[in-house]
């Protein structure tokens, strides 16, 4: 397993040199992320957008036009997210289809609790389901939806709290293990980092339980830097918000003090400002960020926006 195919924050941004991310010096927002919907049925003490507005969605209509922008723009993949709940959007499958149809591909992140909402996406290329230590994922829908979707590349991302549940965890590997899931990702509480175990920490728990982890990836969030005045990975993958466009999914605890939600402070405009920005390349200003786990990305995005001579000599 190449842990890089799998996860962005806090990597070094290896796909970037697999995907050229510019089209005539402009960067081109390969991968967007969309939240159709602020509405959940869960209130899980971890959650990161737990003080969002969750009377807020998307219409079918702003989410149609939003897919037909980034087509145009040259989107190739798009992450349907949360927010809340993302299978409590009703047209999530219709949007989800229609994406297919520009061409585009789709990734979920879904808790699990509804996953017999999902329908047959050939655009699916992979899901990813939720969990915690205090809640058990619904093992048994999700079975039923392997097979509905058997050529998607499944798998877990559980946040790992101060109180770990090693038989939780457990349970989640085994699962994997059985079902042939590309991953188990275990994730530090981002809301409560101080008093959460270090991931060298949760290794040796898992270790001690005799069980076999070569699926799992240890995604300790401990270490940050500060935002960056050019955040151009705001170009590269903006989310699309029920509120508004936004530079990245960590917008909700990016500045401190203002966690659990995504701020005004934050926001790059409206949902019809998405043409605007992307075609005059208005890259968030990142400087008002305390903690960034993109700086990788930005860096070296701004390296490749950098005019150099005698390329071919590399």
């Amino acid at each position: 397993m190449n842990k890089s195919s799998f996860t962005s924050a806090s990597q070094y941004p290896i796909k970037l040199l697999h995907k050229n991310p510019l089209r005539e010096g402009r960067i081109v927002p390969i991968h967007a992320q969309v939240i159709p919907t602020n509405v959940c049925n869960l209130n899980c003490s971890f959650c990161s957008y737990s003080d969002r507005d969750k009377s807020k969605s998307l219409s079918l209509e702003q989410v149609r036009w939003a897919i037909d922008t980034l087509s145009q723009r040259g989107t190739e993949s798009i992450t349907w997210t949360g927010g809340g709940e993302t299978l409590l959007y009703p047209h999530l499958n219709e949007v989800m289809r229609y994406a297919t149809k520009k061409g585009i591909k789709s990734g979920l992140v879904t808790n699990g609790t509804v996953i017999d909402r999902l329908e047959h996406q050939e655009g699916l290329v992979w899901c990813r389901v939720s969990s915690s230590d205090d809640r058990i994922p619904n093992f048994s829908g999700i079975e039923q939806a392997l097979q509905v979707n058997p050529q998607t590349d499944w798998a877990f991302s559980h946040v790992v709290t101060r109180n770990p549940s090693y038989q939780t965890i457990t349970d989640l590997i085994e699962f994997a293990n059985e079902h042939d899931f590309s991953h188990v990702r275990l994730v530090s509480d981002l809301c409560d980092l101080d008093n959460v175990p270090s991931m060298g920490e949760i290794r040796c728990g898992v270790k001690n339980k005799g069980i076999d982890d070569r699926l799992v990836i240890y995604q300790g969030r401990k270490d940050s830097t500060k935002g960056t005045k050019d955040c151009y990975i705001s170009l590269l993958k903006p989310v699309i918000d029920p509120t508004g466009i936004f530079p990245c999914c960590g917008t909700n605890y990016a500045i401190k003090g203002m966690e659990r939600r995504p701020v005004e402070q934050m926001k790059m405009g409206e949902i019809e400002d998405l043409p605007r920005i992307l075609d005059n390349q208005k890259q968030f200003d990142g400087s008002v960020c305390d903690v960034c786990y993109y700086s990788g990305y930005n860096e070296l995005l701004a390296k490749l926006k950098e005019d150099v001579e005698h390329k071919e000599f590399v």
